[in-house]
């Protein structure tokens, strides 16, 4: 793919970063939780859970926004095979290898040649409606 930037493949990418946020505050507000059962009642501690829990609301709604938006945007793709494979990488977050298997149990190599394609194609559309997005 070429060198330059591509504002619709960071578009994509900011997906991943956000879904990985998500993980991340998921996973550390279920070890706050359990400090929590651990620590009969402390005020400043459930606070605090309280307030991460609301931040984590309010990035799975930017990421469900973002993905629908993404979505109908992937979905003027004319491939097939290139809509699949963006799909599962930047809606599922699906991994290389469940992507290629997914898709006709392609290889790697493969699938990541379509997925260059496709975010050229992808390109041409997100430039298109950059205006109406989030």
């Amino acid at each position: 793919m070429a060198q330059k930037e591509l504002k619709g493949k960071n578009f994509l990418h900011r997906l991943l970063k956000i879904q990985l946020q998500i993980d991340e505050k998921y996973d550390e507000l279920a070890y706050w939780q359990k400090q929590s059962r651990l620590c009969s009642h402390d005020p400043a501690l459930e606070h605090s859970i309280r307030e991460r829990s609301e931040e984590l609301q309010r990035l799975i709604l930017e990421m469900n926004e973002r993905k629908l938006s993404a979505t109908k945007l992937i979905d003027d793709l004319g491939d097939p095979v290139g809509r699949a494979i963006l799909r599962r990488r930047y809606i599922l977050c699906d991994s290389w290898a469940k992507i290629a298997a997914a898709c006709g149990k392609m290889s790697e190599r493969n699938a990541h040649y379509i997925h260059d394609q496709a975010l050229l194609d992808f390109e041409a559309i997100y430039c298109g409606n950059e205006a109406a997005l989030i």
